[in-house]
């Protein structure tokens, strides 16, 4: 793909041999010359300039050298450059002598005034900033303020959702932190951004072979489609008219839980017996957890389910028990950081056990692509702190996998932080309940609490009593030791997180639906309400925005004896399935703490970007140590789409307009970064953007592969072709 937007690169030249420089100016399309990086002389500027016509020609200087610059620049004007940038500091005389030069010459060449502070200044002062250097006459208007952290960054962006011509606005953050603006203004109407030929001339820089590839050069990405080409949302956009005799499809089915995936086969790993999952369906997460299982010594295997109607897979695990697991050197958790901090504890404790009367063997927890990029300092720290002998890969500021677990001597009673994951909490708690003593765990400022809950759920399917006390984001554990896990017959609940993306994309067709002059709703099958899955709190915002939510088809299961005992299995899981139905004929604005269900962040943005009003949703801080890091991600991405989006403090601040995108260019690339959340709210967002006012466009991201993490069916479950 050779992105449109790649046509928008200014490739700044600064180097100091002016033979290479010339070169440089040829190389590239578009360049800026800084001929004071360069130290050029007059003589050589008149040269570059009537070589290189068609570039910007800027010259920071001292007030002293005021004369000597002011030659430079009126040497370029007269050898007709694009545009000549002048920093809105320097003296007034100067500037006035520079804009009489572009007069004089026929106006051929434009004038960037421009501003780069040392600290991001508030918005009111970069307004009047802009509305100066507009005031003095300029044609482009320059603001690039050194940013420390992403909410400077992200609003400096701001300023392309005020009264001002997109296309006479160059604003983005300098610093490592401002790297993305560089990328998202050019979605927000910039009329060009900047890289580097090869070295940094500015911080946060990037090369013009880094940015092009950002912006899409060189990228085989896949188109998503319209809402009108699914044949899942199609009767969505269809007039009233034409929806007599429609019998399209509007409902849809999610897979299975990963996180109750994973959590009930450690468990099944665990006991002695065999274990049945049903309502299985596996992705990459999954099938990393059912390696390692079988790396410790369990037989897995995937059938189908004969007691059930509709014939789904199910898992059959049989397990010798924890005490019986094969040794081994390391273990490889893909992608999943759930699985990898919860398997430490576990590989700690069979450790231990194979080795009651030798030193214990040692076992290497490692993983793949985005998981050795994640800090488990924390869980360390955790690890250490119950007892367990470990050590990680010290990589810059981080701890990283790989792990080493060399056995462990669990206390009695320790404290743990909670504040950055609650998953090695998990994995403590699979642990504690077989040790031979009785234990006492506190964890402080706990997050994901949901999750945790989560955790005793699955633990009391397989028999497995905890106690916990909660005071706020501190909890209390006492778990009594030398506790049985028992085989068990569970129905997994379908994912809520998975499902998140379709009741907010159902919510939006619905709303959109109602403008067309008929409402329609839509269905999501057989989802487990109530849950103690996190992100079934999408139903409170949805409530929040206006969206009517109605439950049926509700089948119930409590714990039972299972009278078929073919496998050999001694308990049955309950469940509580029922229909939910979304219809929305309005989309407000909401305010929503994510705290606890952190994955919800990407797809309550594109909701957000759908309501009017400002919508803020509070634990940004919980976004760094995902697949990406989901702050920028957001970030970057709704920006370059066109939408008002920012940090605040902890908030994400989304401000809506009812869909409707700033500035729409004919083709947007966005990038996943890797993230299958990301991919899936931005597919969601795609889908709906052009039947919410705004002009057709041509969306494309350059990967979908990585839903496969999590959700390998969903572009099959939203009945769409998305194909590079």
């Amino acid at each position: 793909m050779k992105g449109p937007a790649t046509q928008k690169l200014c490739t700044c030249i600064a180097t100091p041999d002016f033979g290479q420089c010339l070169d440089e100016l040829r190389r590239y399309p578009f360049a800026e010359l800084r001929a004071d990086l360069c130290g050029l002389s007059l003589e050589q500027t008149e040269k570059a300039t009537a070589a290189c016509p068609g570039i910007i020609f800027t010259l920071r200087f001292p007030e002293k050298d005021a004369d000597t610059a002011l030659g430079q620049y009126l040497a370029a004007i007269n050898n007709g450059v694009a545009f000549v940038d002048v920093d809105i500091c320097a003296p007034k005389a100067f500037i006035k002598e520079v804009k009489d030069a572009i007069s004089a010459s026929g106006g051929k060449t434009g004038l960037i005034l421009s501003t780069h502070p040392e600290n991001t200044p508030s918005m009111e002062e970069m307004e009047k900033t802009v509305a100066l250097c507009q005031k003095t006459g300029a044609d482009i208007v320059k603001i690039a303020p050194l940013a420390s952290n992403l909410e400077e960054a992200s609003r400096v962006l701001r300023l392309y959702h005020r009264n001002f011509a997109p296309e006479s606005l160059l604003a983005f953050a300098r610093g490592e932190a401002g790297t993305f603006t560089r990328v998202s203004c050019i979605g927000l109407g910039a009329p060009f951004t900047y890289c580097c030929a090869d070295k940094p001339v500015a911080q946060g820089q990037l090369t013009h072979k880094q940015m092009s590839r950002l912006l899409g050069d060189g990228q085989q990405p896949v188109r998503i489609p319209d809402m009108r080409d699914s044949l899942l949302f199609s009767r969505f956009c269809e007039p009233a008219v034409s929806q007599k005799g429609n019998r399209k499809e509007k409902s849809v089915s999610v897979p299975c839980s990963k996180s109750i995936v994973q959590r009930a086969l450690l468990a099944a790993a665990i006991c002695r017996g065999e274990t049945i999952l049903r309502n299985f369906e596996p992705c990459q997460d999954t099938k990393a957890a059912i390696g390692f299982i079988r790396k410790c010594g369990c037989v897995v295997k995937s059938t189908r389910d004969g007691l059930s109607a509709r014939g789904e897979k199910m898992l059959i695990v049989r397990s010798a028990g924890i005490a019986k697991w094969k040794s081994f050197k390391f273990a490889d958790m893909g992608e999943s950081a759930l699985l990898a901090r919860m398997a430490l504890p576990l590989a700690a404790l069979a450790s231990t056990l194979r080795n009651r009367t030798a030193i214990a063997v040692q076992a290497e927890i490692t993983g793949e692509g985005s998981l050795l990029e994640r800090d488990f300092s924390s869980a360390i720290e955790s690890l250490k702190a119950a007892g367990v002998k470990c050590t990680g890969t010290k990589k810059a500021a981080r701890v990283t996998l790989p792990v080493v677990i060399s056995g462990a001597s669990f206390k009695k009673e320790f404290t743990v932080s909670g504040k950055d994951s609650s998953q090695i909490i998990s994995g403590l708690l699979l642990v504690l309940p077989l040790l031979s003593h009785n234990t006492k765990m506190t964890v402080n400022d706990a997050v994901s609490i949901p999750f945790i809950e989560l955790t005793i759920k699955v633990l009391e399917a397989f028999g497995i009593k905890v106690k916990m006390k909660r005071e706020d984001r501190t909890l209390h554990f006492e778990i009594e030791g030398k506790q049985i896990y028992y085989p068990v017959d569970m129905f997994l609940e379908a994912d809520w997180s998975s499902a998140s993306n379709f009741a907010v994309a159902g919510t939006v067709a619905s709303f959109i639906s109602s403008q067309k002059g008929h409402t329609e709703s839509f269905t999501i099958k057989r989802m487990s309400v109530p849950t103690t899955q996190a992100d079934e709190r999408i139903l409170e915002v949805l409530r929040q925005c206006g969206s009517s939510i109605t439950f049926s088809n509700v089948q119930k299961q409590d714990f039972a004896v299972v009278t078929d005992n073919k496998y050999n299995t001694r308990r049955s899981f309950y469940h509580n399935l029922c229909n939910m139905t979304v219809r929305a004929e309005k989309l407000s604005a909401f305010c929503f703490d994510a705290t606890d269900c952190p994955d919800l962040f990407p797809i309550l943005t594109t909701l957000a970007v759908c309501c009017n009003g400002q919508s803020r949703i509070k634990g940004a801080h919980r976004l760094v140590n995902k697949e990406s890091n989901r702050s920028l991600s957001i970030l970057q991405e709704f920006s370059r789409m066109g939408y008002e989006v920012y940090i605040e403090n902890d908030d994400l601040v989304i401000q809506g307009r009812g869909g409707r995108a700033s500035f729409t260019q004919k083709q947007i690339f966005c990038s996943s970064h890797n993230d299958h959340r990301m991919a899936m709210a931005i597919i969601v967002c795609a889908l709906t953007r052009s039947h919410l006012e705004n002009p057709p466009a041509e969306i494309f991201i350059d990967d979908i592969s990585c839903t496969e993490k999590s959700f390998p069916t969903f572009a099959e479950r939203l009945k769409l072709n998305i194909q590079a």
